[in-house]
């Protein structure tokens, strides 16, 4: 579960300034968005832009990937559900948004990440911090 100061695919250009750990075929790495403590993106490290062309080993391991990742952060952030989203029109490189979603304390409990009516902001720096350091403990 090594992880690099910064993921970044050698294709496309798409990065990701803070992995937080290598799975088995993809790189966690923490999207600090305050509205959703403990939101991350999951980036499949070999470039591909389909997710339905993928080797279907890869594409299994793929899913496990984010199945784990999502039971990490549920532990460390004490989410209740976490959403997901993987879109593909606008950044050419398999990856899934993974959100934690904390229920009734939200401001907006039914809204995504990409319609929520308040803006994105980032986490104080040591709750960041903490969140990185909780999440990379819950994958062990």
């Amino acid at each position: 579960m090594a992880v690099a100061e910064a993921w970044r695919c050698a294709a496309c250009g798409f990065a990701q300034p803070r992995p937080i750990a290598r799975l088995r075929a993809a790189t966690l790495a923490f999207y600090d968005d305050a509205r959703f403590p403990g939101r991350a993106v999951l980036v499949l490290d070999a470039h591909a832009t389909l997710i339905e062309e993928l080797p279907l080993a890869q594409a299994r391991d793929l899913a496990l990937d984010v199945r784990q990742a999502a039971a990490a952060i549920r532990a460390a952030s004490g989410a209740r559900r976490i959403n997901y989203a993987a879109f593909g029109n606008v950044v050419p490189h398999v990856h899934v948004h993974l959100i934690p979603r904390h229920g009734d304390w939200e401001t907006a409990p039914a809204a995504t990440a990409w319609d929520h009516p308040q803006p994105e902001t980032k986490l104080a720096p040591a709750e960041a911090d903490r969140l990185v350091a909780a999440i990379r403990a819950a994958l062990g």
